[in-house]
């Protein structure tokens, strides 16, 4: 199954949209906004609220053309930015389609009781929640544990190492898959690039991928 990345330029913007992948029958459950044309880029300020704030108009165009969830990221010091938190609340929420993911990104400790609030607060608007990155920087299990998201995703990190191993390549990434499973967290891996990193995340027990097998046709959206 071969499944498009969407990659769209607005104004001075670009935004990706990535698949996911139920690996039980390959059925796309959604896709991830991704801003920038490659890679995350390193906005200012201004600039991500003049971003969060085009996709107030955005969102609800994806959301008629692509069916499923819309995961959209945001780091920890965002979630607290009364500006852009004002922002997420025009999003339409309550259609139950937008999954709030806190990714590892400039997250500092003391800030912690202030995100957990703010998490708190986009659930009570109708967000789900995914934690990004667990298992890298920072104590992203932790990060888990403490807000109960809807989703965990595994870092890719953790697969990559796992291709280094011999034999049961699958046993370090299913104890954190176990864990997550175990406070009701659906499990994300990402990185998956060739059929033997799905089998791996299969045997892991993870229940959605996403990566480059399922990504490697590329259209480009006009404005």
């Amino acid at each position: 199954m071969n499944t498009t990345e969407t990659d769209r330029h607005v104004l001075d913007f670009h935004y990706r949209l990535e698949p996911l992948l139920r690996l039980s029958d390959h059925s796309v459950i959604g896709h991830e906004l991704l801003a920038g044309a490659n890679a995350c880029p390193a906005f200012n300020s201004p600039d991500w609220y003049r971003f969060y704030a085009f996709m107030v108009q955005e969102i609800p165009r994806i959301l008629a053309q692509y069916p499923g969830l819309l995961f959209i990221n945001i780091s920890g010091e965002q979630f607290i930015d009364p500006v852009i938190f004002d922002l997420l609340r025009q999003y339409p929420a309550d259609s139950g389609r937008l999954v709030l993911e806190w990714t590892e990104q400039s997250f500092h400790h003391a800030q912690m009781p202030d995100v957990l609030a703010a998490i708190a607060k986009a659930k009570r608007l109708g967000y789900q929640i995914a934690v990004d990155d667990i298992g890298a920087g920072v104590d992203g299990m932790g990060r888990a544990i403490a807000c109960n998201p809807h989703f965990g995703k595994i870092d890719g990190q953790i697969l990559i190492h796992a291709r280094e191993q011999a034999e049961n390549p699958h046993l370090f990434m299913r104890g954190m898959a176990d864990s997550l499973r175990a406070h009701g967290i659906t499990v994300i891996a990402e990185f998956i690039e060739t059929e033997a990193d799905r089998h791996i995340a299969v045997a892991a027990g993870v229940d959605i991928g996403q990566g480059y097998l399922w990504t490697q046709s590329k259209v480009t959206v006009g404005v």
